[in-house]
């Protein structure tokens, strides 16, 4: 072959392989996890919305809840979630203080949520 004949090699194309492939295995997992971290979000989202429907149940209840702990499941968007509740006197005896903590039976995500109401 003379001088004038250029081109890669096969080591040359081999490396430049080797390396294009390790990029696209890392953008493969990059999108692994978007859709993994969007599912996430999806179901804290939820919880949020779960977390302020019972926050509102409890604020327009003409009697106000018992002080403690507490917890119960409900079906919403077709999901069951987990609510635990817990209601505590403030230094004011008029409010109360409502600490909520939605999350999903099964998979991740969760929302906390407190409020303040009345306590008569």
């Amino acid at each position: 072959m003379g001088n004038s004949q250029r081109g890669f090699t096969l080591l040359e194309m081999l490396v430049a392989l080797s390396i294009i492939s390790i990029a696209a295995l890392t953008l493969v997992r990059l999108d692994a996890y978007a859709v993994r971290t969007a599912g996430d979000l999806d179901e804290s989202t939820m919880a949020g919305i779960v977390a302020q429907n019972r926050a509102v149940e409890l604020w327009t209840d003409p009697a106000p809840p018992t002080i403690g702990n507490s917890a119960s499941s409900i079906s919403n968007a077709g999901r069951t979630w987990r609510i635990e509740q817990r209601v505590a006197r403030t230094a004011d005896d008029s409010l109360l203080r409502i600490d909520l903590t939605v999350r999903p039976e099964s998979g991740n995500g969760q929302a906390v949520l407190t409020i303040i109401r009345p306590s008569r």
